[in-house]
């Protein structure tokens, strides 16, 4: 489903990844003497901004657009740009039970009791190891879950669009706001991706649609979220 087109820094993830980009680099950013893994990881840190208490919105900010061009190119190409098999996992039990889907609305718009995965990054890390850590702390040991891509039916939210289109497909009414029926969507696909470009352009970005404003929160990673497990996977202990 993804069809980004730039047009301008309005995401709050995006914008606050580019005034830390700014902030560590200055205006001279040479993104491509950054490694993935710290671009990443300053991509994590500026979805938690949203706790910081500081101003957290969607808005214009033209003076950071070139950054925010450069970083998305960067980030719809390579390592960061899709997600491949094994994904990572962290959990106590390796072999996970079966998803037993929750249909009822939920604080944040995402799919509550999926099975819930994130890519590795080049070095053995997970997208989702930040977020662990700050979560859950560190007794979780980390699994590979194997799988083949051309048996899963994903959708892919790598953009506002495509989340706007989920929400106008797959419509939850929760008055006067609007979610996605994630059940409705587990009728048509395995698997539910955000990409990194989708992290930096359509969480927390406000979506009208005909059911209600709706906004993606929540993920805040790269993130796969198995809306049943993948067909003929296997698990694995993972070291980095």
């Amino acid at each position: 489903m993804a069809d980004h087109v730039f047009d301008g820094v309005s995401s709050p993830v995006l914008l606050a990844l580019c005034l830390l980009l700014r902030e560590f680099f200055g205006d001279e950013i040479l993104l491509d003497q950054l490694a993935d893994e710290v671009l990443y990881r300053h991509t994590v840190f500026a979805a938690s901004q949203r706790h910081s208490g500081r101003p957290f919105a969607a808005r214009r900010a033209p003076e950071l657009d070139s950054i925010a061009a450069a970083v998305l190119r960067r980030v719809s190409n390579g390592p960061l740009s899709a997600p491949r098999s094994p994904q990572a996992r962290f959990a106590r039990n390796a072999v996970p039970s079966a998803v037993t889907l929750i249909d009822q609305p939920t604080q944040d718009d995402k799919p509550a009791g999926a099975l819930w995965t994130s890519s590795f990054l080049p070095d053995g890390t997970s997208m989702w190891q930040w977020g662990e850590w700050a979560e859950f702390g560190h007794d979780r040991p980390l699994h590979a879950l194997a799988f083949d891509p051309a048996d899963v039916r994903l959708c892919t939210i790598g953009s506002p669009a495509d989340y706007e289109r989920l929400v106008n497909r797959y419509p939850r009414q929760t008055s006067p706001h609007a979610q996605v029926h994630w059940t409705r969507v587990a009728e048509d696909f395995d698997a539910v991706h955000l990409t990194v470009t989708g992290l930096l352009t359509a969480q927390h970005v406000p979506i009208a649609t005909p059911h209600g404003t709706a906004v993606l929160t929540g993920w805040d990673a790269e993130s796969t979220a198995w809306l049943r497990l993948p067909p003929q996977a296997t698990v694995c202990a993972h070291r980095s």
